[in-house]
């Protein structure tokens, strides 16, 4: 049975077009095949409620079209569609293309990164690709947020996309560290983490790569919410957690004499209340979440209306971009060596 066509007559499309489009895209489609027969114009325009000389001007202009020839005693008959593909097919791609690039924008999407997708797509098209990487960070915030960006990956049946999680400390307990790292093509260290690994493994920096920070958008929204005089405790762990936060509270206008830095290894329950402090920043590991000894003085802290709160970070957009280029490299170099002959 031939596909429905629907036409309408309050469109400003005229019907013959619309008739034209429609019967184009079936054969594009391939909802039409080639010799297969087009209805009689007396039956479609009976079946459409319009004029014989309507559906006459559509099939005639399928027909210079190259999507259909039309004989004498035989009706007229869909033609292969190699040259339609090259014209028509080609046409539509294009606002397809342009269609999906507007909405991309739309979403926030910058050009880099609509591209970035693009090309990842491209390469894995013809060659099944094994990507492993390694993701170094203490906090599993970052580690569920590389998952997440990388997520469009897994669609892909001709990509076995992987990543596995560590610390800085469970890598430093690996027992065969070396064979461990040639395991994965690419490396990425968040910039807390990053200078721990370049000292541990020299010999694999060109497979690494650091993903720098920035505070996440609700910690940014907490602290613009706060008096600029107010007094906090900073607990840290790394010089870089350290500087990210001084930085932050300074770009915000507070006043850096009211901060008070301490190592996690410096910081004990009676802390809490030294120099009038009102607010604790942390990270998520820090002595005040996971140190049994701190529970009863932080009840009490807030109780007395202090504030403990996590200082979230996020890797930042043009990081993420850097490790985008970096598997695009990898997929580029894999497509590009001879495929291993099975044993």
């Amino acid at each position: 049975m031939f596909p429905q066509i629907n036409i309408s007559k309050k469109s400003s499309v005229s019907i013959t077009n619309q008739i034209y489009d429609q019967i184009l895209k079936m054969i594009i489609h391939g909802r039409l095949e080639p010799g297969e027969k087009l209805p009689p114009e007396r039956d479609l325009a009976l079946n459409l409620g319009i004029s014989r000389g309507t559906v006459r001007r559509a099939y005639e202009k399928l027909e210079q079209s190259g999507a259909i020839i039309t004989r004498k005693g035989s009706g007229s008959l869909v033609l292969k569609n190699g040259h339609l593909l090259e014209e028509s097919q080609k046409k539509e791609a294009a606002e397809i293309i342009s269609n999906t690039f507007s909405r991309l924008y739309a979403m926030g999407l910058s050009e880099k990164e609509i591209l970035n997708l693009v090309n990842l797509r491209a390469s894995t098209q013809n060659n099944i690709q094994n990507i492993n990487i390694m993701v170094v960070s203490n906090n599993h915030e970052v580690l569920s947020q590389l998952e997440n960006q990388f997520s469009y990956l897994a669609p892909y049946p001709l990509v076995n996309f992987s990543m596995s999680y560590f610390t800085i400390d469970s890598v430093s307990r690996f027992s065969e560290p070396m064979q461990t790292m040639l395991r994965y093509d690419l490396i990425i260290a968040s910039s807390i983490d990053y200078p721990a690994m370049v000292e541990m493994f020299p010999d694999h920096t060109s497979r690494m790569i650091e993903a720098n920070i920035s505070p996440r958008t609700s910690t940014l929204r907490f602290l613009a919410s706060l008096p600029r005089d107010t007094k906090m405790n900073i607990i840290y762990r790394t010089t870089v957690f350290r500087d990210m936060v001084y930085r932050t509270l300074k770009y915000l206008d507070f006043n850096t004499n009211n901060l008070y830095f301490y190592s996690e290894f410096d910081y004990n329950p009676v802390n809490h209340g030294d120099n009038g402090v009102k607010v604790i920043l942390n990270f998520n590991e820090s002595p005040v979440y996971v140190d049994p000894s701190f529970k009863e003085r932080n009840e009490a802290f807030i109780k007395e209306g202090g504030i403990i709160y996590q200082f979230e970070y996020r890797i930042n957009r043009e990081a993420l971009l850097r490790i985008e280029d970096r598997i695009q490299d990898l997929l580029r170099q894999a497509m590009s060596e001879p495929p291993m002959k099975p044993f």
